[in-house]
């Protein structure tokens, strides 16, 4: 596994810690890209405050180049 991939499955611990939300962060090959994906939970602003405040953790990774997807569920 490379750093970088390391890099980002602590980043996806981290992140789902922080957020308390399972947070997964995956390198999308179509576009050459890693992306973080989470359902519910904080938006896409607060997720990546909570990226940029981990960023010394994940040298590897740049925080301000990852794709943010956020997902919802209806839950009636």
């Amino acid at each position: 596994m490379s750093k970088r991939a390391r890099s980002a499955r602590r980043l996806a611990s981290l992140l789902t810690s922080k957020s308390g939300t399972y947070v997964r962060v995956y390198y999308d090959r179509q576009i050459r890209r890693y992306r973080v994906v989470w359902t519910n939970g904080p938006d896409a602003a607060q997720m990546f405050t909570f990226a940029v405040q981990a960023a010394g953790d994940v040298p590897e990774l740049d925080v301000a180049t990852l794709l943010w997807d956020r997902g919802t569920t209806n839950n009636k």
